[in-house]
């Protein structure tokens, strides 16, 4: 358990009970209950972080921001995080876990519509990826700015899987007929990233409404796909 500001440590459980084989037992189960506990923990701390991020911005998730909202000291962060850094790697990761689980529903092979029906599925699964005001695209893009090394790596493995999983997408629409072939699914994925990251930058720079689908690099985009040239 994580230290109160307003308390000593609790006192431990009875973990570790009885000899010999009662007692590796009990040693196992005890490391188990720790360490489960700490996970949960942990997941509390990126709740907070992210919950944090999508009200006030990046800037905002802060040792003594996160102390202060769960109530503990800041000491206490650094035994689930040794560092800012891998607090908002581990949101990086959170967010990008719940994306890809979408993407398996939302990007599922279906035939018969055509373009404009890829277009529609790419326009839905645009919202997810840009859900909580666009918390995701702006962890990618505060990463790229940080210059610490551990913190990029998380963003570039991030981006790295989804265009391979974009790349995916394309290929099985390629072979269905339902895009165009002029352009290889590698390289639409490219630019499917690339009007992503552009058209989030040019919406949060202008203060405009967010709606993806409808910014002129998602029409262009769409455009591309297009079968018939």
């Amino acid at each position: 358990m994580i230290h109160s500001r307003h308390g000593g440590r609790p006192a431990a459980g009875p973990c570790c009970v009885g000899g010999g084989d009662d007692l590796r037992t009990g040693s196992a189960q005890c490391m188990l209950d720790v360490m489960t506990q700490q996970d949960s923990r942990r997941q509390e701390i990126l709740h907070v972080a992210l919950s944090l991020a999508e009200e006030s911005g990046i800037g905002s998730v802060t040792t003594m921001a996160l102390a202060r909202r769960m109530g503990f000291t800041e000491a206490a962060l650094y035994r689930y995080f040794p560092a800012k850094t891998a607090i908002l790697a581990g949101m990086l990761h959170e967010l990008a876990e719940q994306l890809f689980q979408s993407m398996g529903s939302d990007l599922a092979l279906r035939l018969g519509g055509g373009t404009p029906d890829v277009v529609a599925q790419l326009a839905t699964h645009i919202q997810r990826f840009t859900a909580r005001n666009g918390l995701l695209l702006e962890l990618l893009l505060f990463t790229a700015s940080s210059r610490v090394e551990t913190l990029m790596e998380a963003g570039h493995a991030l981006l790295r899987e989804y265009s391979e999983r974009m790349t995916v997408f394309f290929a099985q629409r390629q072979t269905a007929h339902l895009v165009t072939r002029h352009v290889d699914a590698e390289e639409l994925s490219r630019l499917w990233v690339c009007q992503l990251l552009g058209g989030f930058v040019r919406g949060r720079l202008a203060s405009e409404p967010w709606s993806p689908a409808d910014l002129p690099g998602f029409r262009a985009f769409a455009a591309q796909l297009a079968t018939e040239r």
